[in-house]
């Protein structure tokens, strides 16, 4: 029988050819994933070698490891890049979060149609973009529509839609709309985005004083704010360094011995068009080129690749030109340095103003060291996740369960649960929530918190617990205890025994923050029930609304008073009955008088 070789031997016996390797603990989590053009000599260097904190910390919990062999090197960036998205090991923190930029699209159909998307695909026939957030991107489509339009409706009606009857639809829901039409639509969408705003500006103005001179006053004031956001978009893209035909990006670098912040420049026919940056803790013993190639990797997974990418002048260029088609470079025309030189001085800028914000803010890794401490846990608890549960008199039982990954707020991945269980005590609804959520967790083999904080005391710790001995799962579960006044008195720790902390500490403030936090985001989800309950009761009184029509509106609507001051035409949209929107009308009029 063969014996099970120790972590020394599976390292002393791996291949010197490329590959990518994966680190498990014993609880056989994906613990980090990297590549190497030689994998015996790059895992062999994990354990001969001195270290920084975070790689110590890493070799010791290591118990086995897995090598994937590639034919080449590019191969085994691939597949790293891939690996790391799949498992999200927590010693790769850097990819965690996807890089989804917004985009105008405009679809490659018979009757074309503009969408506004985040992943872009060879499906559409025209691409614009990336935007940055807050660009009034979204009213950036809705002046194309009411100018430029295309198809806007499902096409085929039989019958115009409304959108036709108000000039914002090419007419493909009931006629065959000339090819010829879209051709020339596209090209002025195109002449738009390359930078041919003002007559875009003029026919807006114009149609803004005809809107005004017939007295369609509602229709003036968009068109008005229509023309605000477009001027506060295109004022952004002031920077003109490039020609008109120039797509590029331009990544800048700015090390100290403890920061790395990476910024890049987006330009867009030849204007700047958008300004990203992201932040990193390092140390000096960090491989900031593999840092910084792995964030361009992030971004291109799920952006459309520009003409060229310039990177900063220390960026070693082979292993990024195999992954990018050979389209990175070094500055190298004056307009390139000057922007080069545009995008450090950002991130120069950017550093200074992290500076100052964390004097004044918690220090994350501090803080979970801290906690780490007190509660004597064997393991930094970067990823935590605390459970509330929200209703009021037993009705629209909320669970809500917040994610805190490296010591903070992790939103994407925030849940609600809905319960509708016979039993009315907290212990049986945190058990479904406990349930529903670790058992989920298990199944697509997402990582499991390093610890679990309800938002009680006793009861709720150990309804939490039993549910996960009954799910084979070994977590840390702690209790955040409230006084009678409401606030946060102490913590419940892993002997079940209280805890009181100094309430001036940042690990008190920071847990309290957690429990504000969880607090909010249950019972807001508690209340978006409510009233959504609340508005159905009231509108099953309107003659002609049935359950699947007072639904629609739901999802439309946030509540009464939304509906109250949305304009027909916007009712119709959901209604398609204008018999049926004048019953609605005459109904929120009247309502509450």
């Amino acid at each position: 029988m063969a014996t099970k070789l120790s972590l020394k031997e599976q390292v002393e016996i791996l291949p010197a050819k490329p590959g990518c390797y994966l680190f498990f603990n014993t609880y056989n989590q994906v613990l980090y994933v990297g590549k190497a053009k030689n994998l015996r000599s790059r895992v062999s260097s994990y354990f001969n070698k001195v270290y920084n904190y975070k790689t110590t910390r890493l070799v010791q919990e290591i118990t086995r490891l897995e090598t994937i062999i590639t034919k080449t090197e590019k191969e085994a960036l691939i597949l790293e890049h891939n690996l790391i998205k799949q498992y999200k090991p927590k010693y790769n923190i850097l990819l965690n979060d996807d890089k989804h930029y917004p985009y105008i699209v405009i679809t490659k159909e018979q009757d074309p149609q503009y969408l506004y998307v985040r992943n872009v695909h060879n499906k559409y026939a025209r691409c614009y973009g990336p935007f940055p957030e807050g660009s009034h991107a979204r009213e950036i489509i809705k002046v194309l529509e009411r100018l430029y339009p295309l198809r806007r409706c499902k096409g085929n009606l039989g019958k115009p839609c409304l959108y036709y009857h108000i000039n914002q639809c090419s007419g493909a829901c009931f006629k065959t709309v000339p090819k010829e039409y879209y051709t020339a639509m596209i090209k002025k969408v195109h002449a738009f985005f390359k930078g041919n705003f003002n007559e875009t500006k003029e026919l807006l103005e114009k149609r803004m004083l005809q809107a005004a001179d017939n007295l369609q006053f509602e229709e003036a004031q968009k068109l008005k704010l229509l023309l605000r956001n477009l001027d506060w978009t295109l004022s952004s893209q002031t920077v003109e360094m490039l020609n008109q035909d120039d797509d590029l990006d331009v990544i800048s670098l700015y090390q100290t011995d403890h920061n790395l912040l990476l910024t890049t420049l987006f330009y867009r026919a030849g204007k700047l068009s958008y300004k990203d940056y992201e932040y990193y803790q390092v140390t000096m013993e960090d491989n900031y080129q593999e840092l910084y190639r792995l964030y361009l990797q992030n971004i291109y997974q799920k952006n459309i690749l520009p003409t060229k990418i310039i990177v900063n002048e220390t960026i070693a260029l082979p292993e990024l030109n195999l992954l990018f088609d050979n389209r990175v470079f070094h500055p190298q025309t004056k307009a390139e340095k000057t922007i080069m030189r545009l995008a450090t001085d950002n991130s120069y800028e950017s550093y200074l103003q992290l500076q100052s914000t964390a004097q004044r803010q918690l220090n994350s890794v501090e803080v979970l060291q801290e906690l780490q401490k007190v509660l004597h846990l064997n393991e930094l608890p970067y990823l935590i996740e605390m459970i509330d549960i929200a209703n009021i008199n037993d009705e629209f039982v909320t669970g809500g369960v917040i994610v805190y990954k490296n010591g903070r707020p992790s939103r994407n991945d925030y849940r609600k649960y809905n319960l509708n269980i016979a039993e009315q005590d907290d212990a049986h609804r945190i058990a479904a929530v406990v349930a529903r959520r670790y058992q989920k967790i298990i199944e697509t083999e997402q990582p499991l918190p390093n610890l679990i904080i309800m938002d009680g005391g006793i009861q709720q710790v150990n309804a939490c617990c039993n549910e996960l001995a009954k799910l084979n799962l070994t977590i840390p579960v702690i209790g955040l205890v409230k006084n009678n006044q409401h606030k946060t008195d102490h913590l419940l720790n892993l002997a079940k025994e209280k805890l009181y902390l100094d309430k001036s500490s940042r690990l008190f403030l920071f847990l309290t923050r957690m429990q504000d936090d969880v607090h909010h985001f249950a019972i807001s989800s508690f209340r978006r029930r409510q009233t959504k309950a609340l508005t159905t009761s009231i509108l099953e009184a309107v003659p002609g609304l049935g359950p699947q029509r007072i639904k629609t509106l739901n999802l439309h609507f946030d509540s009464i008073g939304a509906m109250q001051k949305a304009t027909s035409d916007e009712l119709y949209q959901v209604l398609h009955n204008w018999k049926l929107v004048q019953t609605l009308r005459n109904f929120l009029e009247n309502f509450g008088k």
